[in-house]
């Protein structure tokens, strides 16, 4: 009875086999059409690689976005070394697999049912290739899209064909090896023990291998919800960078204007320049001759009256000698007047220059005004002084007028105080004068630097106006400035700079 069940139910299993055999057929026929699209694809991917080889020319360009696109690949490959290792394991479970099946010659129950079970299998992963196919659509549709992670998309594309290609092969093997375990399972009718054991031991790995699929998916949907924050990143950056690029033409076209009207103002300076060296000549030219000329016609007067004096003393009462007297000091006063305006037409002459301790050059000051500091009881203070390279003989001008200025404008019953100071600020030096005299009024700061400009009659403070504006002269000879500020209760302090002079 045993014997005629077996035959029944080996008749059975033929008949069960034989529909296998027509379902695998139309598996094979589905496959093979499946392999004829693979083939389309494949003539569609070759398209999409020229486009993607017009985009990597596009992708040379996009520098800045590397470092974001070397991380993700790093991290795909960290991936990709995982799923490496993960292949090696199967490979290592499918060779196991082989030499089971050469035992299993007598599982023929078993084998039908593992073969039930495969085919339900199969028709799982016609399903999970169907859902691949629409993935790789869904993915083709997204590399057009990401025009702006070409660097990257371009490894990942060829690691993708490398993977397409992996499973193409694994296809063919797969089909090979489906050909073969149906052949084997027609020998599978003795190994029901050992086929449970193993169907179990799948049955666990293949868990396993639902949930590392799941992980995948996950992670695929975190990477595409990366790729979309980033194309959104890019798109920004891309409308932030025509808005710069617009920024800078409209700049570059303001500096072309502004470099046109340099240019013209520069060639206006240079005509100006060129006039006012030609004018600066002729005014000291005139004034040299003025005062030159000046000096023969005083020198006659001054004569005239030292003889009329000589000859008519017994003659002339008091008033005829105090007219003289005031003649007399009238001529000594044109005669310094003019001596003034010819030294400050000379102004300029010297250019060449001297190193020059400004310490010692103060002292010889001090001592050719020996005099009148020890009659005025001045205290004078001086700070450490640097040594330049300057006009010598102006230098000492400036100095010696400056303190001669703070000793005649005193206040009465104060003893003058003078202090002399320099600073060094970037390249140049900054000189101060300070006293404790009776001040100047504010109003008055810039004309007292014009020539012959006076704040006081004769008979207040002798003098003839011309000092500060040689001062001034010599400073801006010294391509330098010089101000004064001034409190009228507190004194006055004369500032003025001097930068390192080489030539």
């Amino acid at each position: 009875m045993s014997i005629i069940i077996t035959k029944e139910e080996v008749a059975f299993q033929n008949e069960e086999k034989e529909k296998r055999a027509a379902e695998l057929s139309v598996a094979n026929k589905q496959l093979a059409f499946q392999n004829k699209e693979k083939e389309k694809r494949a003539a569609e991917l070759s398209i999409a690689n020229k486009e993607l080889a017009f985009q990597n020319n596009q992708k040379e360009k996009r520098a800045e976005e590397l470092v974001v696109a070397n991380k993700e690949l790093a991290y795909q490959n960290e991936v990709k070394e995982k799923r490496a290792a993960e292949l090696i394991i199967a490979n290592e479970e499918l060779a196991f697999q082989n030499a089971e099946k050469e035992k299993r010659a007598a599982e023929l129950s078993v084998a039908n049912i593992e073969l039930a079970y495969q085919n339900e299998e199969k028709e799982n992963r016609a399903a999970e290739l169907i859902i691949a196919n629409k993935e790789l659509a869904f993915q083709n549709e997204e590399k057009e899209k990401r025009a702006a992670e070409l660097s990257i998309a371009n490894k990942e594309l060829a690691y993708q064909n490398k993977e397409k290609e992996k499973r193409a092969a694994e296809l063919i093997i797969a089909n090979k090896e489906l050909a073969f375990q149906n052949e084997e399972k027609e020998k599978r009718a003795t190994e029901l023990i050992i086929a449970n054991k193993e169907l179990a031991y799948q049955n666990e790995v293949k868990e396993k291998r639902a949930a590392e699929l799941i992980i995948a998916n996950e992670e695929l949907a975190f990477q595409n919800h990366e790729k979309e924050k980033r194309a959104a990143e890019l798109s920004i950056a891309n409308i932030e960078l025509a808005y710069q690029n617009e920024e800078k033409e409209n700049r570059a076209a303001e500096l072309i204007i502004a470099n046109k009207e340099l240019v013209f103002q520069n060639e206006e300076k240079e005509k100006r320049a060129t006039e006012l060296v030609i004018a600066n000549k002729e005014l000291e030219q005139f004034s040299y001759i003025a005062s030159h000329d000046l000096q023969e016609p005083l020198r006659t007067v001054s004569n005239y009256m030292k003889v009329f004096e000589e000859d008519y003393t017994d003659v002339l009462d008091n008033n005829a000698h105090k007219y003289l007297h005031s003649v007399n000091s009238a001529i000594k006063r044109m005669s310094l007047l003019v001596k003034s305006l010819l030294d400050f037409s000379r102004l300029g002459h010297n250019t060449n220059l001297a190193f020059v301790d400004c310490k010692n050059l103060i002292d010889v000051v001090l001592l050719d005004l020996e005099t009148m500091i020890e009659k005025s009881n001045t205290l004078i203070e001086v700070s450490e002084m640097p040594q330049l390279n300057v006009y010598e003989i102006e230098i000492r001008q400036v100095f010696q007028n400056l303190i001669t200025n703070a000793i005649k404008f005193r206040k009465e019953n104060t003893r003058p105080h003078i202090k002399i100071h320099s600073e060094k600020i970037n390249d140049e030096w900054k000189f101060s004068v300070n006293d404790n005299g009776i001040g100047i009024n504010p109003v008055y700061f810039e004309r007292i630097f014009d020539i012959f400009q006076r704040l006081h009659t004769n008979e207040q403070y002798e003098g003839n106006g011309i000092g500060l504006s040689n001062c001034k002269k010599i400073i801006q000879a010294h391509q330098g400035t010089i101000w004064v500020e001034s409190d009228p209760e507190r004194g006055t302090t004369f500032y003025f700079t001097i930068p390192n002079l080489t030539t």
